[in-house]
């Protein structure tokens, strides 16, 4: 989210943004996970849209929203927002690609699984919003 962000997340997670995984706000973008636990996340950002290759991910969506400040911070929904980690961007609007894989190593939601997140940013004035691959747990 951005560092200044003054976005009411109380109502991010509507029944749309469960399904895509991905809550989303003018300031303030909520990546969902398929597990209640830290996981590991790996973020990118690039000058421009990059190649993707769907076929190694899971599961992949498309957000959107603008960093206002220049500074975004990256937490954990229990993290304390003074403490978190913040990445310097060029003040603008961004597209976001969320992307999960290794789900298919998650028995329960407690216990260690292999499943990895990335989200990749880079400048758009898109607004578009969508499931690109979706995750069928069978």
């Amino acid at each position: 989210m951005d560092t200044e962000a003054a976005d009411d997340t109380s109502d991010i997670w509507t029944k749309e943004a469960l399904d895509i995984k991905l809550g989303i706000m003018p300031n303030t973008l909520a990546v969902g996970t398929f597990r209640n636990v830290d996981v590991p996340l790996e973020i990118e950002v690039h000058e421009s849209e990059p190649e993707i290759r769907l076929d190694e991910w899971d599961h992949a969506a498309m957000g959107y929203f603008t960093i206002k400040s220049g500074k975004c911070a990256v937490f954990g929904c229990t993290d304390y927002l003074p403490d978190a980690a913040k990445i310097e961007l060029v003040p603008g609007k961004y597209s976001v690609l969320s992307l999960a894989k290794g789900l298919g190593s998650i028995i329960t939601e407690w216990e260690d699984a292999d499943d990895v997140y990335k989200v990749i940013l880079w400048p758009s004035i898109s607004a578009e919003h969508k499931t690109l691959k979706n995750y069928e747990n069978t």
